[in-house]
């Protein structure tokens, strides 16, 4: 159901974002990982992250991220290492089965994406996302700054 902010288009922002997410969350169940699993492993594929890091980077709180870590760990798809210059900070890192967990799921995620927008020509999908990049800038520009 469409939701009813009393403004048609960010209605229409709200729904498509919504559908987008559903679809992917489903597609990358096939592979094991619910969407918030998968954005996370994406946050940890290039290098190794701070918890504080992967909180900020995903926009969830510290608490939400360990037990999203707990269960990744406990599959052996995530691993906490200590941090090499400050003992505080434990580091995570994909496994290399985690490595391969990802792979697998970002080809699920890749066809999901590309399904959600096929109805678009390459024209219609810089045109959007240029469109969707100017959508409360200053609110965005406000939730970095703080």
């Amino acid at each position: 159901m469409k939701p009813k902010t009393g403004y048609d288009v960010v209605d229409a922002i709200l729904f498509a974002a919504r559908r987008i997410r559903t679809s992917a969350d489903t597609a990358l169940r096939q592979s094991g990982l619910s969407l918030s699993s998968y954005r996370l492993m994406r946050a940890l594929e290039d290098s190794d992250q701070s918890m504080r890091e992967v909180s900020d980077c995903l926009q969830v709180s510290p608490r939400t991220v360990t037990d999203m870590i707990d269960n990744l760990e406990a599959r052996g798809l995530v691993a906490r290492g200590p941090h090499p210059a400050d003992r505080r900070v434990t580091l995570l890192h994909l496994t290399d089965d985690g490595r391969r967990q990802l792979a697998t799921a970002a080809a699920l995620a890749g066809q999901s994406h590309s399904a959600a927008i096929s109805g678009l020509s390459a024209q219609d999908q810089l045109t959007l996302s240029r469109l969707l990049d100017q959508v409360a800038p200053t609110v965005h520009a406000a939730a970095t700054a703080e």
